[in-house]
């Protein structure tokens, strides 16, 4: 680490005095300027840059627009960054990790760091900084957003009215209706594009609408001044509340009409085929979606909304005592050692998401001299700019990530397809339910997708056996889940009772 921190720090320290010498084993100062999209934008980037070259004819280096696999863009970063491009759009949890092994430098170009700034919301700004420094004191930005993401729900509207989409509820009515009208059994409400820690998220990031769209939930809480290695701890999932969830998951997973979590067929066969009538996915998801639901007349039956709400009953609450939350310095001071009450039959929850941002980074091993990064930043802040995010909505259906996009989007209704607007229009909604991946290291995002607490939460949501109906087990999981997140692994030993601290061994 020592190594990596004075690489940073001294690569910073160059590029403020005009000089890059030594900042990057493989360095390149080719006429071209190589920049990474994801490939449904590259004919709209491509006619940017030309356009920034014609207002810019001083730039001196050609450019060139290459599609790439965004969200691999990162591992090929790892697995050899001399073949990628100058600039490359990544996923905002990746930053962490090829921040702290040097592939990627900080923006220093302040008329760059203004604009970022300026235009994006605070949770955006925060995830795209590391910490680092020997004693991770040195905080840098990292990263330029373009592309909001987010989960939300597609449905299919022959089947499924827009009121019944708002709840699960309401899906599950749907499809009820649709087996009595076709003489079938089981067709499932809703299904998911995946299980792992991403696409079955939107359970453990419920709201409690009721409360005013709160939770107790903290996932590696992120706040101004903590180092990475005290963000680990500040994690949190045994709340009544996460335990009332899993009761109604496991309530759902055992409807014959409720959420189809795993299938031996592509999600997409299972809407196509009316096997699910929704499906909780992302903007990524929209051209299969709406392929799945085109009829053979070319008409489309997409439907897009929030994901949605449901609501806890005597059953979701069952056996759920009033407890203490640990008295752990961690957590909030309003929570420490506060009762945590058991929720009320009848709270309206809403299903959570990540909201998250795609990002241009700058390739350290593209950097031959100080002229070319400040070039590269240059070419960033036009490419990210407010205008062109909504230029790149209406020509590539990328989602704006600047602060108040929902806004644009509304007035430019009738300037993309009707299916199109409804996407971004969901998806934008999901802003105030959710909350960015806060990975601020490699280390956390692997903690939280990699290390099985997952597939912990899947088999307790099945329920396999009966083995997970006592609250006690229930709470056993969500601890080891915490664990998991914190340490990177599961505990030895249990404790007696729950729900406990699990932060008081701290590396």
């Amino acid at each position: 680490m020592k190594r990596k921190s004075l690489f940073l720090r001294s690569s910073v320290a160059l590029l403020a005095m005009g000089s890059l010498a030594g900042c990057a084993n493989n360095t390149s100062d080719s006429s071209t300027i190589v920049v990474w999209v994801g490939s449904e934008s590259v004919e709209y980037y491509r006619a940017l840059a030309d356009k920034y070259l014609e207002e810019n004819p001083e730039f001196g280096y050609s450019i060139s627009i290459i599609g790439a696999d965004t969200g691999g863009a990162a591992g090929q970063m790892v697995s050899d960054n001399t073949a990628c491009g100058d600039i490359v759009t990544i996923a905002h949890d990746n930053i962490g990790k090829l921040s702290q092994l040097t592939y990627i430098v900080p923006i220093i170009d302040e008329e760059l760091l203004e604009q970022i700034k300026d235009d994006n919301p605070a949770s955006f700004q925060t995830v795209i900084k590391n910490m680092l420094g020997d004693d991770e004191t040195y905080t840098y930005t990292f990263a330029a957003p373009y592309i909001s993401q987010a989960l939300f729900l597609y449905y299919d509207t022959r089947y499924v009215t827009d009121e019944e989409a708002k709840s699960f509820e309401g899906l599950i009515q749907a499809a009820k209706r649709y087996d009595a009208a076709n003489g079938v059994k089981g067709t499932k409400s809703y299904t998911v594009t995946g299980t792992d820690g991403y696409n079955l998220s939107f359970p453990i990031l419920s709201r409690n609408i009721t409360d005013g769209n709160t939770t107790s939930l903290r996932l590696y809480e992120n706040g101004d001044g903590k180092k990475a290695k005290e963000v680990r701890y500040d994690s949190y999932a045994q709340d009544n509340e996460q335990v009332a969830i899993v009761k109604w998951m496991q309530r759902n997973y055992k409807d014959p009409n409720g959420g189809l979590l795993e299938s031996d067929s592509p999600w997409s066969t299972n809407i196509e085929q009316h096997k699910a009538l929704s499906v909780i996915g992302g903007a990524w998801h929209y051209k299969s979606f709406k392929d799945a639901v085109t009829d053979s007349a070319g008409n489309s039956y997409m439907g897009c909304t929030t994901i949605p709400n449901f609501t806890l009953t005597a059953a979701d609450v069952e056996g759920i005592n009033e407890v203490n939350y640990p008295n752990d310095e961690y957590l909030p001071e309003a929570m420490r050692g506060q009762k945590d009450e058991v929720p009320a039959v009848g709270t309206v929850m809403k299903g959570g998401s990540f909201v998250d941002c795609k990002c241009f980074v700058i390739n350290t091993a593209k950097i031959a001299n100080a002229q070319r990064y400040y070039k590269l930043c240059k070419l960033i802040k036009y490419f990210s700019t407010i205008e062109a995010q909504q230029e790149s909505f209406v020509e590539a259906l990328n989602v704006p990530a600047y602060a108040g996009a929902e806004e644009y989007i509304e007035t430019v209704k009738d300037k993309v397809e009707p299916t199109a607007y409804l996407m971004a229009k969901a998806q934008t909604g999901m802003n105030i339910y959710g909350i960015p991946q806060p990975f601020v290291t490699g280390a956390l995002n692997t903690y939280y997708y990699s290390k099985n607490a997952p597939d912990y939460y899947l088999q307790c949501v099945k329920n396999t056996g009966d083995a997970y109906n006592n609250v006690d087990d229930i709470r056993k999981v969500l601890f080891r889940m915490e664990y998991v997140w914190k340490h990177g692994g599961s505990p030895a030993n249990y404790p007696a009772s729950f729900p406990t601290e699990t932060s008081t061994t701290r590396k």
